[in-house]
């Protein structure tokens, strides 16, 4: 009985809020549900009973919840239940009763509930009794224990079957309660019966077991429960274009509305005797989480708050109906993004649900007033909600003027972002009088139907200023003289072509820049702006250098805190800006002299930071390689340089890294670094070898000195963290050991293959060192 009671309550929980005004359903094609239930309980249990076609409101979609039932009200609602309807005519000239006359409109309802229903083993009793003196009182109120007992009767029980007490009903009430028909309701035997109540009352009954039966009352009435897998898409279509949902084991057709916050569940279809979906129930004992992540990598999400999230490799991720491994996503996914964590009733992580997006099912708003304190945003949703913004939590005091929101129904989520782009209005489509999207610095954008409005007043050639998602979806346009975008990022230039990949939102935006900047912007932090169509001007970030040490583990820049999603980038002299984490940084303090640039948020958290060859990781590791080429290679030169490494995926035994003209003097074949300049020399493919760093040797370490949890290395009591991008050597086989996206395969294979190993670091682990070679010998 246990089982049947979870259940219930499961359904009364979590359906409810999938109940939509009428307007919408009736225009899907579907039943409109009840308009006047508020208590999500007797909502849930009210909608069931209108599916089952027992109830059809009291008019106008309403079901009067609070109105108190009448006997005959009862019984007739009961008859309908048990699926006695159609007996109804053929009774109404029947006397049962003196107190219910040929004109009562519920004679015939109260006459079929008189009568044995079935035969043999399937037969139920007499539903209802008269008093001692032969009447049946039908439109006074009816109390409880004359409403359980009529069900418990339903259920097959009689007097002799549920034990005796003080007063007439005490044995159907007890044996009501251990069976589970009043689960949900706090209610003494003489009080009287709302509909709202009745609705739960009976919604119970089909999840109670008849007596002597392992069969619930609605598998005995042709009903199901069946596993569904996972609930993928809650307002889809069947084959024959009737509304439907999906999961991951089928299509069932229903005539009632999901909520979307049930998508990404695992549990059972409720299904009535034609097949259609009644119910979703949720797995017993799984939980789920909807976050928002702010960093990924092969084995961890690290999410708003700074949490960091294991997430195995073959982790299950679900987005939209594509399933997939995380292993094969992760690099794919775009941050911030809500999702969705799945928990096994073990309390492990089984699967990440990303919620499939669409225009057309977008809210979205712009805050064009000064907020001071209030949420604008807060009538997007419809109760309860999370907020981010930024991809980090958020309150109303986190709102700025012109900062801009999305809401997600199915996970309740409001997504505020504060990206503006300030630059030439230079294109529409498919025409700019009604635009769907538009082209500022030669990047094409999304046009939600918030911003539609505001392009009535801009022409092709105005600067604007666009009001973006964190995805990069138009919410609405400004003039640049009411706000400007504070464009930053690191730039790809090729001629006179340049692309520029904006922090920390990873938008690019291109044009033509002059033909003289290649060499001094090329793989550099700029600010960009533009004045004219299709060109931008770039300059080199500067002025903007801390004023502090970095805290590492305190997450401070002196005063200020590092942003949960921080965009921090490495780089060596005049080479180019690499992307690391926050957990690259293994140093304790960061001085002040190590960091050329920092930019802060809204609320004056560091969200960029570019530091000066902290991590070493903007240098690429492995053997020093002179090579002079076959006629004609542009690389055949004695002073060019480039590191042999592990071979690319699909590629040779060997893999030369990028070549670079140097100056210096350094043997050849030893382990080694080489940190390149962004842009290539002249007309050749050579880049400019900005520096070097000869590795430090550790020998004969054994396996058992790794911890791969941690994944670090102890040797003579110092702790070495490995990089994620540790090159493997097999010396003997003359091979590369195959690293895998977080470095761990090819450690594990150097280790299995040798219990006696080489490892090469860079510097100091308390100077940002790493081991970047393990070699076996």
């Amino acid at each position: 009985m246990r089982v049947k009671r979870i259940l219930a309550a499961a359904l009364t929980l979590t359906l409810v809020c999938g109940v939509l005004p009428a307007p919408t359903l009736a225009a899907e094609g579907k039943l409109a549900p009840f308009v006047d239930v508020q208590d999500p309980q007797v909502a849930e249990a009210a909608e069931f009973l209108r599916l089952m076609g027992v109830v059809d409101g009291t008019g106008d979609n309403a079901f009067t919840p609070d109105r108190i039932l009448t006997r005959a009200e009862f019984c007739k609602m009961a008859v309908e239940l048990m699926g006695n309807g159609d007996k109804v005519a053929a009774q109404m000239n029947r006397t049962v009763f003196r107190d219910v006359p040929s004109t009562h409109w519920a004679r015939g309802y109260i006459n079929v509930a008189t009568q044995v229903s079935g035969t043999g083993e399937n037969a139920t009793p007499a539903i209802i009794r008269g008093d001692a003196t032969g009447l049946f009182h039908p439109d006074d109120y009816i109390t409880t224990a004359e409403a359980v007992t009529i069900l418990m009767r339903v259920l097959n029980y009689n007097d002799s079957t549920v034990g005796f007490g003080a007063t007439w009903y005490d044995g159907y009430m007890s044996t009501a309660a251990s069976v589970g028909l009043t689960e949900g309701l706090s209610l003494a035997a003489t009080d009287t019966v709302t509909r709202g109540q009745t609705a739960v009352l009976l919604y119970n009954l089909y999840f109670t077991e008849l007596r002597d039966s392992k069969d619930t009352y609605l598998t005995s009435k042709g009903g199901k429960e069946v596993e569904a897998g996972i609930l993928l898409d809650v307002d889809t279509t069947a084959d024959d274009n009737s509304p439907a949902v999906k999961t991951t084991k089928d299509t069932y057709k229903t005539d009632r509305e999901l909520s979307p916050s049930l998508e990404g569940r695992d549990g059972k279809a409720i299904l009535d005797a034609n097949g259609k979906l009644l119910a979703f129930i949720p797995t017993e004992g799984t939980t789920q989480r909807i976050v928002s992540i702010s960093s990924v990598s092969v084995t961890s999400i690290t999410i708003a708050g700074g949490e960091r999230i294991t997430v195995k490799p073959e982790t299950d991720v679900y987005q939209g109906e594509k399933i997939s491994k995380w292993e094969s996503v992760w690099k794919d996914i775009s941050t911030p993004a809500p999702v969705t964590l799945h928990y096994g009733a073990n309390g492990k992580l089984g699967y990440l649900f990303f919620a499939e997006k669409s225009v057309d099912g977008v809210t979205s708003m712009v805050a064009r007033t000064n907020p001071n304190g209030s949420n604008p945003f807060a009538s997007m949703a419809d109760g309860s909600y999370t907020m981010f913004k930024n991809g980090m939590a958020a309150t109303a005091t986190d709102i700025r003027q012109w900062d801009v929101a999305t809401y997600d129904a199915g996970t309740r989520v409001i997504q505020v972002s504060d990206l503006k782009l300030t630059g030439v209005y230079e294109n529409a489509d498919p025409t700019p009088s009604s635009p769907t999207s538009v082209t500022l610095m030669g990047q094409s954008f999304s046009l939600l139907p918030s911003a539609w409005n505001d392009f009535d007043t801009f022409k092709i050639g105005d600067r604007i200023t666009l009001l973006l998602t964190s995805d990069g979806k138009v919410v609405g346009a400004v003039s640049a003289d009411v706000v400007k975008g504070d464009a930053v990022g690191v730039a790809k230039i090729d001629g006179t072509d340049a692309e520029v990949e904006l922090v920390p939102s990873g938008l690019i935006v291109s044009g033509k820049v002059s033909s003289g900047s290649a060499e001094r912007y090329d793989g550099q932090l700029v600010t960009v702006a533009s004045n004219a169509k299709e060109r931008l001007s770039l300059s080199l970030v500067s002025g903007s250098n801390a004023k502090s040490d970095l805290d590492v583990a305190q997450r401070k820049l002196g005063d200020q805190e590092i942003a949960e999603n921080a965009k921090i980038y490495d780089k060596v002299l005049g080479g180019e800006a690499k992307k690391i984490e926050y957990s690259d940084i293994t140093q304790s303090i960061v001085s002040k002299n190590k960091i050329s640039f920092v930019s802060y948020d809204y609320a004056g958290r560091v969200r960029c930071m570019v530091l000066d060859d902290v991590t070493g990781n903007a240098y690429q590791y492995g053997y020093f390689f002179y090579e002079q080429g076959a006629e004609g290679d542009d690389f055949k030169d004695p002073d060019t340089l480039c590191v042999r490494q592990a071979p690319k995926e699909g590629g040779a035994q060997d893999s030369l890294s990028d070549k670079g003209t140097f100056l210096g003097s350094i043997r050849s074949g030893i382990p080694g670094g080489i940190a390149l300049s962004a842009h290539t020399s002249g007309s050749g493919s050579n880049h400019r070898i900005v520096a070097t760093v000869t590795l430090q040797s550790l020998s004969g370490v054994s396996r058992s000195a790794f911890n791969m949890e941690e994944f670090t290395v102890t040797v003579a009591g110092v702790s070495y963290p490995i990089s994620n991008e540790v090159q493997c050597y097999n010396k003997t086989t003359k091979t590369w050991f195959k690293s895998g996206d977080d470095g761990k395969d090819g450690v594990e294979a150097a280790r299995a293959y040798s219990d006696d190993l080489t490892l090469y670091y860079d510097r100091d682990p308390n100077q940002g060192g790493k081991i970047r070679m393990i070699i076996v010998p």
